[in-house]
């Protein structure tokens, strides 16, 4: 009698396939995804399990179609428990060098594995469990489909290297919040400001907050003042008083201290007056948190590889979404492998057909660039 055993499933951004090793490539054609003939049951395998220091004595698992399983035990009843557990994981790979986004729980599923290895998704609560889901199911419309032609992919050895290696950096800052972490990063990637800079300042808050403990609360151990470790454990150092005194001590740089400043003011603005922070104010938050991070990591005796979060910064500081919609005469064809027309709606130029008109729902020109309704 085959048993089925319940999991969690979380399904981050970016959509890519999870590969054992080399030879197990996905091949799907055209004409697969038009008949929709792929090789659904691919989609629903584990690709590998490795120690993540989930609940013991439970392995985290990884799947073809790139989504991440926990099993359904007592420790992960609760939704924000499970949310807490993968953004550690999720954290730990973005740190390790692999882009990953966090999750939210609309990114979440229940579902189930057979003793074989292979699952499905049983209810996903939104749109990327629900793509999965369906394209497991080979119950995707033709738009989703696409995404199954030459995907993008990743070994699994890379993802459990990945995961090894931003786990150590997190262990070493144990006051540091993996999902706020992830979150002000995929925030940033996704152009949402306002999240970016509150999720990023909490985060330097922690990091400060370890640094000062590392090196000035540490230092009045050594002496006798009295209550003066007290003094400086007490709740009346903010922010702006360790980053300047830490600035004194030559621990924080001029350019992150500068940075520092500029991302407070912008902060307090928008907390204080409600003051729409800027895209650069993310940037620079962002920049203070990995300078931070590198500091607080070469404190605790471990090197961090601060080019694994950099390279976002730096890739993403001026550059608007990566979305284009444009005209098909404005199209360069020779490097279009694949395409399906939109169907046409009235107003547009080749509509044939009638359809339903109203004088109050029709724009009138007003000028010769505006329209009026």
């Amino acid at each position: 009698m085959s048993v089925n055993v319940p999991i969690h499933i979380a399904n981050p951004n970016p959509f890519r396939l999870i590969l054992r090793d080399e030879s197990d490539a996905w091949k799907c054609t055209i004409q697969q995804i038009n008949s929709n003939s792929y090789d659904y049951v691919k989609l629903h395998r584990a690709s590998k399990f490795f120690d993540a220091e989930i609940a013991k004595p439970f392995p985290l698992c990884v799947a073809y179609d790139g989504s991440f399983i926990l099993p359904a035990v007592r420790e992960y009843s609760s939704l924000e428990a499970t949310l807490s557990e993968f953004n550690r994981i999720f954290a730990s790979i973005l740190l390790g060098g692999v882009y990953i986004e966090g999750v939210e729980p609309q990114d979440l599923s229940q579902g189930e594995m057979t003793e074989v290895g292979y699952f499905r998704h049983v209810r996903s609560f939104g749109g990327n469990g629900v793509l999965h889901q369906a394209l497991g199911n080979q119950d995707a419309g033709s738009s989703d489909r696409i995404k199954l032609i030459d995907p993008p992919t990743i070994l699994a050895s890379e993802i459990q290297s990945a995961y090894l290696y931003g786990a150590r950096i997190l262990k070493s800052i144990g006051n540091l919040s993996p999902s706020l972490l992830v979150t002000g990063f995929t925030n940033y990637i996704n152009r949402q400001t306002k999240e970016s800079l509150t999720h990023s300042w909490i985060s330097i808050e922690q990091l400060l907050d370890n640094i000062w403990h590392s090196v000035v609360v540490a230092e009045s151990k050594s002496g006798d003042i009295h209550k003066r470790r007290k003094f400086l454990e007490s709740q009346k150092w903010t922010a702006a008083h360790k980053s300047e005194l830490l600035f004194q001590k030559g621990i924080i740089l001029e350019e992150a201290y500068n940075n520092f400043s500029s991302v407070r003011d912008e902060r307090n603005k928008f907390i204080h007056r409600g003051a729409e922070p800027s895209f650069e104010s993310a940037n620079a938050a962002l920049s203070v948190l990995v300078e931070l991070l590198v500091c607080a990591c070469k404190l605790g005796g471990v090197d961090f590889n601060r080019n694994n979060l950099d390279c976002y910064l730096a890739k993403h500081k001026s550059k608007g979404p990566d979305r284009h919609i444009g005209k098909a005469e404005e199209i360069d064809w020779s490097k279009v492998q694949y395409w399906k027309e939109i169907p046409r709606i009235p107003g547009e130029e080749r509509w044939e057909g009638d359809f339903e008109k109203f004088e109050d729902i029709t724009l009138q020109r007003i000028d010769s660039g505006s329209f009026n309704g």
